[in-house]
């Protein structure tokens, strides 16, 4: 058989699940295989590099997270051991001492537990771990190579397959391309312009003004002086990293109390606000009382509801979208009020209501004054962390909210490749989609109790409300955080503005060369539902992008958050014992691209010249 050159742009956990799956299918069927790597960093991390703060935590029971298929899940088994994030961890000897983890060999500390979110760095060292595993695990007719470079273009051969080239100049054909880039940056928005010019234009007047439009890696945060006036925008996970490098980070101390946590300053803090649309944090997440696997059935809101609802929908329309609201939210709605009525101690609440509630607490509520916020802020800070202790069985908001995590493939099959109409599907993203977050996927209960103990320390102040507007004040050389009350109207100035939050991918304004030019080129095209551009790249439902004709780029497959838009929750880590999203999309495709070689016995071989090996090391 003829060797088959593969490549891999991008190597974070989805390139991981790729490797993982065409090592099995090389062991299982003695493929002859090229595979080659491209990625400016270390294989497997992605964003979660090793090296960073044990104060950045995983939002994810470290217990729910693994790289490799459930057993039965696929039809390959792993070329090595499989252990999840908490397994590797007990193997390499870490222990918990206060709230951070070292290798201690199992003298000292305390035991890792199920329960424990680890730092984002062990997540990191573990992806490293399982990419080397791999790597040595590789059958003897697989060669391995990485550059460390960005791809820069990708151009088609006459034959159908690929020349990659790197940001060096120097190309790579392929046969078959993996693109798995991962997260990327956007282009700045007109008024983000507006914000860096006027701190450029301003800082010999106020040496502390600064707008950071990216937050990561964290370290950028050291040049906010101490003292400065900082405002946060967004309350989700990036801002609890954010929050977590300006305190801790800078020195601070959480002290355990009866009772909950205080903190103890260094002195070296910045003055923090918190600004965002709502101005309301993440839920945190309950205490996990389902087990490693555990996991709510639902009995409404299923994948085999949504297919019955659309073959109503093309008898009654001629066409098999759907509207969220009209036919999909009822479901939902009855899928977690059931939930919510049958746990102990739950209030009577019909489901309209309690879905308004849970996922829109400040749904048609108003505030006197900027003081009233206040209390309410920390009057649901101390009631959702209450649930949370509670436990997501025993509380019945907990329980109610976490089953917005169980049911996501059946969201899934209801939003992807069009399945809500356009105008649904954009209501979804801008309105339920972030409200889902909130009430569902938000951080260990940890990290509100922080953030609790920094409010008290004052530390970190609402200075804004609902609503918050951002703009400039020439005279002062400050940015003017603005909410209206029924009172009047509050205004804060603060010398920083941080923006704390991930940009979603959108192909034509991403950052990335690579990006740009498979776009002029034509061989992907932004993904339409309709009018609607909910971000990414069109693709097939083999995962196959769709060029600017709108015809299959063979050889070709792209997974992860270049297709976030086609697709829905593309992000999240497999879980073990589980059927996961990442593992299944990944074996499918190296499924297809070893029935493409089986099917083309004759491929021609693609020898490397001994100048090509010299430029890259192989393992």
């Amino acid at each position: 058989m003829k060797r088959t050159s593969v490549t891999i742009i991008g190597m974070g956990p989805r390139g991981l699940s790729v490797l993982e799956r065409l090592a099995a299918a090389a062991c299982a069927r003695q493929l002859p295989l090229d595979i080659i790597l491209i990625d400016p960093g270390e294989c497997g991390a992605g964003v979660h590099a090793a090296r960073q703060p044990q104060h950045l935590l995983i939002n994810t029971l470290a217990s729910q997270v693994t790289v490799f298929p459930a057993p039965g899940a696929v039809a390959h088994a792993p070329v090595c051991a499989t252990p999840s994030l908490t397994a590797w961890a007990h193997q390499q000897g870490y222990r918990r001492v206060g709230e951070r983890y070292y290798r201690l060999g199992g003298q000292g500390g305390c035991d890792l537990t199920d329960g424990d979110y680890l730092p984002r760095g062990l997540l990191g060292e573990y992806l490293g771990w399982v990419y080397q595993r791999i790597a040595a695990a590789l059958p003897a007719g697989v060669t391995l190579s990485h550059h460390r470079q960005h791809a820069a273009d990708l151009r088609r051969r006459p034959d159908g397959g690929f020349v990659i080239e790197l940001e060096s100049g120097y190309s790579v054909p392929s046969d078959f391309v993996f693109l798995t880039t991962g997260h990327g940056s956007n282009l700045p928005s007109d008024f983000d312009a507006e914000l860096v010019k006027f701190a450029q234009d301003h800082a010999r007047h106020n040496s502390r003004l600064a707008f950071v439009r990216h937050v990561y890696p964290v370290e950028r945060l050291s040049r906010i002086d101490a003292g400065a006036r900082v405002a946060i925008q967004g309350l989700g996970l990036s801002a609890h990293d954010v929050i977590a490098e300006l305190t801790v980070g800078r020195g601070g101390e959480f002290i355990a109390e009866e009772g909950g946590l205080r903190y103890l300053a260094s002195g070296r803090e910045p003055r923090l606000t918190l600004c965002s649309r709502n101005c309301l944090p993440y839920a945190a997440r309950g205490v996990n009382q389902k087990g490693l696997d555990g996991r709510h059935q639902p009995r409404y809101f299923t994948p085999d509801a949504v297919d019955a609802l659309r073959r109503q929908a093309l008898i009654k329309r001629g066409s098999r979208q759907l509207d969220f609201d009209r036919e999909l939210l009822p479901l939902l709605k009855r899928e977690i009020g059931e939930v919510y009525r049958a746990t102990p101690g739950a209030a009577a609440i019909d489901d309209d209501a309690l879905f308004a509630e849970l996922l829109f607490p400040l749904q048609d509520r108003q505030f006197a004054s900027l003081d009233e916020f206040r209390q309410y802020f920390r009057n649901w800070l101390r009631a959702d962390l209450a649930e949370a202790l509670r436990g997501n069985l025993s509380s019945p908001v907990k329980a109610a909210t976490d089953v917005l995590r169980d049911v996501r493939a059946t969201l899934q099959a209801a939003i992807e490749h069009g399945g809500l109409t356009p105008a649904s599907h954009r209501k979804f993203l801008n309105v339920y989609h972030p409200a889902f977050n909130r009430a569902a996927f938000g951080p260990p209960l940890r990290r509100n109790q922080e953030l609790l103990a920094l409010l008290d320390a004052g530390v970190v102040a609402l200075r804004a409300g609902p609503g918050c507007r951002i703009a400039m004040d020439e005279s002062d050389s400050t940015y003017v955080l603005s909410t209206k009350f029924a009172g009047g109207v509050e205004k804060q100035a603060v010398d920083v503005v941080v923006i704390a939050r991930l940009d979603a991918f959108f192909p034509e304004t991403d950052t990335s060369l690579l990006i740009r030019n498979l776009l002029k080129r034509g061989l992907i095209r932004p993904y339409y539902n309709g009018v609607f551009h909910p971000g990414g790249i069109d693709i097939n439902r083999a995962g196959q992008p769709l060029d600017a004709r709108g015809e299959v780029v063979v050889n070709m497959w792209a997974l992860g958050y270049p297709v976030e838009g086609a697709h829905y929750y593309t992000h999240a880590l497999p879980r073990p014992q589980m059927r996961s999203r990442q593992v299944l999309d990944a074996d499918r495709c190296v499924a297809m691209l070893v029935a493409q070689i089986a099917e083309n016995p004759r491929r021609a071989s693609r020898r490397r010249s001994a100048a090509q090996v010299q430029t890259h090391s192989t393992l």
